[in-house]
């Protein structure tokens, strides 16, 4: 259970296999020569992380200029490399024989030309079976980098409404966007605690693109709080500890 639980590969299998949360989980493949290519081909846009990873770290941007260019955006470097197969080496190079995937990279809208995605919360109570999303931050990464791990990047962290507000998705409703990712959200945890019984807690990592369609980016077994401990106001914060006290 416990290996399990930190295998983003298991847990993206687990979500991308229901047949009703299937669109909101961007394809991923596990990580060798031919995935990478494929999917760099398909979408011009990948993500390539590692399957044991936490906190943002080791993950890679790569991105097709054309003309057989691609960049590699690696915490906040960038990297011109010239074809494909160089591009897979030069990633291969860096992280060794670690397990990785390779996942389509969903075109995060921005604030203040930063990108951002969110964390959400859904938790439920000892003797209940309803989920409930106690919490959500929108997570903006720091200047020059792509992930948005608040303390990795030095980013920002914004309650949803005032940073959709502030977005470059600002015309879009705020208030049913937020619906729809709660509903997402408990549908996620429902699958995932068949998997997980007795799990009372899951974070996901959600993304948005510019048109406000949902993307499941990850799902977290042991979601840390400090995300909500660092907002000024800390009603989602007491509302996430008083959960998980029971």
């Amino acid at each position: 259970m416990a290996s399990a639980a930190k295998d983003k590969w298991y847990k993206y299998l687990l979500l991308r296999r229901d047949a009703s949360l299937r669109s909101y989980v961007p394809e991923t493949k596990l990580l060798n020569r031919y995935n990478f290519s494929e999917l760099l081909s398909k979408y011009g846009h990948v993500i390539v992380k590692p399957v044991w990873g936490s906190r943002g770290r080791g993950i890679f941007q790569v991105s097709w200029l054309g003309n057989h260019k691609y960049i590699v955006h690696y915490e906040n470097k960038q990297v011109l490399v010239r074809g494909r197969t160089n591009t897979y080496h030069y990633i291969r190079r860096k992280i060794g024989n670690a397990s990785y995937m390779v996942q389509r990279r969903i075109t995060r809208p921005t604030i203040h030309k930063r990108p951002f995605d969110m964390r959400v919360i859904i938790q439920r109570r000892i003797n209940s079976s309803v989920w409930v999303v106690t919490g959500k931050v929108i997570k903006v990464a720091g200047k020059g980098y792509i992930v948005s791990n608040n303390t990795r990047s030095k980013g920002t962290l914004l309650s949803f409404k005032s940073g959709i507000q502030q977005s470059s998705v600002r015309h879009l409703s705020a208030s049913a966007l937020e619906s729809h990712i709660d509903r997402v959200s408990i549908r996620s945890a429902k699958r995932l605690s068949a998997f997980f019984p007795g799990h009372r807690i899951y974070g996901l990592d959600i993304g948005i693109d510019r048109k406000g369609s949902i993307g499941i980016i990850e799902a977290n077994l042991y979601p840390a709080r400090s995300h909500f401990r660092k907002l000024k106001d800390k009603t989602m914060y007491y509302r996430i500890t008083d959960y998980k006290n029971g």
